[in-house]
């Protein structure tokens, strides 16, 4: 007996120790998407669109993200290499052959073993669903290739030890953005949504480039199902605060760090529901492009589709919806006139739509039972109405 209880006693600990080791939310950073990021810097130069805005990053970032400034001191002798090059070819290819940018090439970054490890945890396949399958196959080759090239350019040029010279800023800008996070939003979330993934994790990149301006940075959501049949769940985040002193690191804004975590893990949730249920907007398509909100939403957010526009509706109206589950009603209020001050219209009325699937869940076990719904509400809409709800919002940014 004693021999027994000795052995529970160990495993216990022991599990106790791995649920501590391996929570379900976590946030770290990853070595393969801040080298793509260090390439996109050294890239440029040679770009073919958006060269001035590339450029413009470069010498804005630089004065206020430590990492970018260390990089470009390090490896700025770089711009003329062989990755440079081609991490402006493959951006310039995606986007303008395909309409897509960067944020397609995180997937694979995660799909593939850490660097300097060459191969892939998980097969990796490109797939849109507004694309062929012979484009999805063609972005999958070029993507592909380009990242084994990454690798190469890892192990030549020594990139590991930029990590390990600057481990104590990203382990601060961890700690920072774990600071900001509201405790058990991940099962807040599940609860609204009626669904559950494996793990969900937040990358910090001190490499990636957005202008920071009225601290507001960039997040990039993306999933990979796994071969076991779970699917994790991640955000890349930029720094959305400038370090101005030592002991800073990007990343002390709790409201910003809340909307773009809770935002972007809401897509997960959120794109594949829409999409399957995507021949229910096709009076919205219409809508969408002949009223004004293509042309505002498109200039002021860069939702210039009528599916995008369905989705980033459905993931805010999850930021509000979490936040209500947290008794967080300062950021739900907070939230709410933050996105109508972006063109959200549609938001006040989901809202009230939603408390028709809150009241009933026996009956709707998960959000996608009910995204039918939900799209009514674009389905039912007119264009003089959305014409007069954007010009009621349209002086409040």
């Amino acid at each position: 007996m004693k021999n027994l209880l000795t052995v529970f006693t160990v495993l216990f600990f022991t599990f106790s120790f791995s649920q501590k080791k391996a929570p379900k939310f976590q946030v770290s950073y990853s070595k393969n998407i801040d080298t793509y990021f260090l390439a996109e810097i050294l890239s440029a130069e040679h770009r073919k669109i958006n060269k001035d805005f590339e450029l413009f990053k470069i010498k804005e970032c630089s004065t206020y993200q430590p990492i970018v400034k260390r990089a470009l001191e390090k490896y700025g002798h770089l711009k003329n290499s062989k990755i440079a090059h081609l991490t402006a070819q493959i951006n310039d290819t995606l986007l303008s052959k395909y309409g897509i940018g960067n944020d397609a090439i995180m997937k694979p970054l995660l799909s593939h073993k850490e660097f300097p490890l060459k191969g892939w945890n998980d097969d990796y396949l490109f797939e849109k669903n507004t694309l062929t399958k012979v484009q999805n196959d063609e972005i999958t080759f070029l993507i592909k290739n380009y990242i084994s090239e990454l690798q190469q350019f890892y192990i030549q040029e020594k990139i590991g030890d930029f990590f390990s010279e600057n481990k104590t800023f990203y382990d601060g800008g961890i700690k920072e953005y774990y600071q900001q996070i509201p405790a058990n939003f991940v099962s807040a979330m599940e609860h609204y949504y009626g669904e559950r993934f494996g793990s969900y994790t937040v990358f910090i990149s001190p490499m990636m480039m957005w202008p920071i301006e009225d601290n507001e940075g960039r997040g990039i959501g993306t999933d990979i199902q796994h071969s076991g049949g779970k699917k994790s769940i991640y955000e890349v985040a930029s720094p959305f605060m400038r370090v101005a002193k030592e002991g800073e690191f990007g990343y002390n804004n709790q409201f910003q760090a809340r909307f773009l975590t809770i935002h972007e893990f809401g897509h997960a949730f959120v794109n594949k529901e829409v999409y399957q249920n995507k021949d229910k907007l096709n009076m919205f398509k219409d809508l969408f492009e002949k009223s004004n909100l293509k042309e505002i939403m498109t200039k002021t957010g860069g939702v210039a589709d009528y599916q995008t526009c369905v989705v980033e509706h459905l993931v805010r109206l999850g930021e509000i919806e979490t936040a209500i589950i947290q008794n967080d009603l300062e950021r739900a209020k907070k939230l709410e006139a933050y996105h109508l001050r972006n063109h959200f219209i549609f938001l006040p009325q989901l809202e009230r739509k939603i408390k028709e699937y809150n009241a009933n869940r026996k009956k709707y076990k998960k959000f996608g039972d009910f995204v039918p719904e939900l799209l009514k509400v674009f389905e039912n809409s007119d264009i003089k109405w959305i014409n007069k709800e954007l010009d009621i919002n349209k002086d409040k940014i």
